[in-house]
């Protein structure tokens, strides 16, 4: 499960190649894989509108850009999931002012929203990161901010367009997407 951020080589790239991809991206959230947080949803690699995940599994929804990390439930939310850097950066842009009301908002008041309360990381060598659906009020740090790789930036919440608490994660290299599950360029 996100082999390119927990480490292990995604199938089909050499350690030469993984070196140029993510090999220092840490999982971006405080947690234990398996046991209180999950993956939920993978990139959607189907340009169709049929679904595709990086193993060509249902693991997504139509046009899904990012991976997006669950925890148990609401109470678990309150009780604060840490949300980390997965690598050193500085913080590009953030937003830190939208409510935890997930789908209980109209699509339309969200619109250009979406990922509601959220930070955007630029990384060395044209890498960026960027976590959605904090916690109203949780984001710790401002534009600007040098950030060190596990530093906490905010909490999991429902903020923006959401079903479920939750960390939806995007991860790009020069402007392209690329998924954190095999460390590969989407729509390419």
């Amino acid at each position: 499960i996100i082999s390119v951020l927990l480490g292990a080589l995604p199938m089909g790239v050499s350690a030469e190649e993984r070196s140029d991809l993510t090999k220092d991206f840490d999982l971006p959230l405080k947690c234990t894989l398996g046991q209180n947080c999950w993956v939920m949803n993978y990139v959607d690699h189907d340009s169709s509108s049929a679904v595709a995940d990086s193993a060509c599994g249902p693991r997504s929804y139509d046009g899904h850009k990012g991976t997006d990390f669950a925890v148990r439930d609401m109470q678990a939310m309150r009780q604060g999931v840490e949300v980390r850097a997965i690598a050193a950066g500085t913080v590009r842009r953030l937003r830190n002012d939208i409510n935890d009301h997930g789908l209980k908002i109209p699509a339309d008041q969200v619109k250009g929203k979406a990922c509601g309360n959220g930070v955007v990381i630029r990384h060395a060598d044209g890498w960026e990161s960027q976590y959605c659906h904090l916690g109203r009020g949780s984001i710790r740090v401002k534009i600007g901010d040098p950030i060190v790789r596990g530093e906490t930036i905010g909490q999991i919440g429902m903020s923006g367009r959401t079903a479920f608490p939750h960390l939806h994660l995007s991860l790009r290299k020069d402007g392209q997407l690329v998924d954190p599950a095999n460390g590969r360029p989407v729509g390419k």
